[in-house]
This record gives structure tokens, C-alpha cells and sequence, in this order.
């Protein structure tokens, strides 16, 4: 039988892929890692990992074995939670978002959350890619295509809308703009088309045929920064430029929309400390669809 404090180990390793990052993950060194897996293969007579030069990959022996880990973290997450909720309510939950909403939107207004709760603890992991729940990497994710797997609640958080958008130092020097048809005499800032992380984000032809694209970034905070400064015309939401005094919205019949949505896993769900964050967000979003999809633009538009 092998020690059930191992698992840790196992699971860590089978979310990350690389005995370096469970390491990192788990405080410790990859050679303790190694070592209790290497421990549990003893204990079952069979390999869990095969390493390959992308990283650790479960055998058919890992796969049987992860449902059962998983089970038990459950129940002892579970546990936790029962325990703690019973005798100090509320503490730390990990919400994974996108790195618009996250840093533009959430982040500036998440203050009555902890006015109502002063027991709560927030990490907001907002980042340019998706947050994995399944891999732990948070409790509730919020994405920009909804989730497919079984074990997850999921529900639409809010659609939201996006719009054009450049600089007044820019459109004085650019070429006229009137309507759809100018925008390909337009420079444009964009993703870097291979490093995206959703197809919902292949908007530029939305607009333009084939836009001339001089700059391009994985993050949509550097695009809005980079149409502050002059470079061109970027399709940012209007949660995010609307009230930018360095921005003038473009073309306003022109735009599309899109939508968050918002995920757990399903053992979780039922969780104090979770739903106190879910519900706010579900209801600040519900709160603010005027401006999540565009209906209160600041600013003129320029024709």
C-alpha cells in the first residue's frame, strides 16, 4: 500500500507536466517530487509517467489511477471546506479571468466584496490565456468559450461588446475615415495570430478584409496602449476604452459581440467562500450592462 501523501505529488505532476513546476507548485525540490512518485510506481509494480522531451506523460496505469486521486482530493477538499466554514467562515479563493475583464473591470470594483465580507481572501490570477480549473490553477474561471467538461457548473456571466477604436493623434495624420470601406487604407493593432489562446479572438476581418496589422501583442492592455500612443486603430471592449480620454470610439454602427463565461468544478460549487464571489461577480456584471456591451460611451465618435 502506498502512503496516501504521495498523491499530492502525483496529481501536481500529471496537471503540470514537468517535475520543475509541480516542484515549484508544491514548495519543494523535483527530486522530492521524483522521489514520491517513484514511491507509488513501487507500491503498485507499474510505471504512472512516461518522460518524453515535452514533459511527463500518464501511462494507461496513471490514467486508472487519477480518477481515484482526484476522488479522494475531493473529499478531503470537501472536508476543508466543512471545517472551516463551520468555524471561521469565508477565506482565500482563486478566481482565474481573462486579462481585460480581470485588470480593467473586475480588479477597480471589487471592494464591496470585501466591505459585505471582511473574512475573504481574493487571488486574482488575470492573465492572457486560459486559467485551468481542472489542473487547480483556480476555484472559478471565467473564459471566453464555453467549457465542455463534464465535472464543471458553468453558466453565461454577460455578453459584452467591442468595438473601433484609435488615438486623436492618430486620425489627424491617417487617412479620412467615413465608414467600413476606408478601414483598409488604415494601420491596425492586433493579436500575434499563432499565440492565441481562443478563436474567439479572430475578430480584425470582422471589419476589415485584409487589415495592414504594425503591431501585434498577445495582451490586449499592450493594444490599448499602443492605440493610446498613436500606432493605429484596435478592436478593444468597450469596458476597457470607453471612458479612456486618450481614445476616440470609431465608426459606432461597427462592432460585434461576445461573451465570458464562468466555471467551476462542480464539488465546489456548493461552497460558502465560492459562491459569496460567484454571486458578486455574476451580480456586478448584471449591474453594469450598460457598459459591458458599449451603451455608455464616453466621448464623441469620429465621421
Amino acid at each position: 500500500m502506498f502512503d496516501w501523501n504521495d498523491l499530492r505529488f502525483f496529481l501536481e505532476l500529471q496537471r503540470s507536466g514537468r517535475l520543475l513546476t509541480a516542484a515549484r507548485r508544491l514548495n519543494t525540490t523535483h527530486a522530492t517530487v521524483a522521489r514520491h512518485i517513484e514511491s507509488i510506481e513501487k507500491s503498485l509494480g507499474t510505471a504512472l509517467f512516461v518522460q518524453h522531451a515535452q514533459g511527463y506523460e500518464m501511462t494507461p496505469a496513471g490514467e486508472a489511477l487519477l480518477k481515484h486521486a482526484e476522488a479522494m482530493e475531493n473529499v478531503a477538499l470537501l472536508a476543508q471546506e466543512e471545517i472551516t466554514q463551520s468555524t471561521a467562515p469565508l477565506g482565500k479563493i482563486r478566481v482565474g479571468v481573462t486579462e481585460g475583464l480581470g485588470i480593467k473591470f473586475l480588479a477597480s470594483r471589487m471592494i464591496g466584496l470585501f466591505e459585505r465580507y471582511p473574512g475573504l481572501e481574493v487571488e486574482l490570477v488575470a492573465v492572457p490565456r486560459f486559467v485551468s480549473i481542472l489542473n487547480r490553477e483556480a476555484e472559478i474561471s471565467i473564459h471566453l468559450e464555453r467549457p465542455s467538461a463534464d465535472m464543471l457548473v458553468t453558466r453565461k456571466l454577460t455578453d459584452y461588446r467591442l468595438a473601433l477604436y484609435a488615438s486623436q493623434t492618430y486620425l489627424d495624420k491617417a487617412p479620412p475615415l467615413h465608414s467600413r470601406e476606408d478601414l483598409g487604407r488604415h494601420a491596425w493593432i492586433g493579436y500575434v495570430d499563432d499565440l492565441l489562446f481562443s478563436q474567439e479572438l479572430m475578430f480584425l476581418n470582422s471589419f476589415c478584409r485584409s487589415p495592414r496589422v504594425v503591431f501585434h501583442s498577445t495582451s490586449v492592455i499592450a493594444q490599448q496602449e499602443a492605440a493610446r500612443s498613436g500606432l493605429g486603430i484596435a478592436v478593444l471592449p468597450c469596458y476597457m476604452a470607453a471612458s479612456d480620454p486618450d481614445l476616440v470610439a470609431l465608426l459606432p454602427d461597427e462592432s460585434i459581440e461576445r461573451s465570458y463565461w464562468i466555471s467551476t468544478r462542480r464539488e465546489l460549487h456548493k461552497s460558502v467562500r465560492l459562491r459569496v464571489v460567484w454571486d458578486y461577480v455574476v451580480g456586478l456584471c448584471e449591474a453594469e450592462q450598460e457598459l459591458l456591451l458599449g451603451r455608455s460611451q464616453v466621448g464623441s465618435s469620429f465621421a
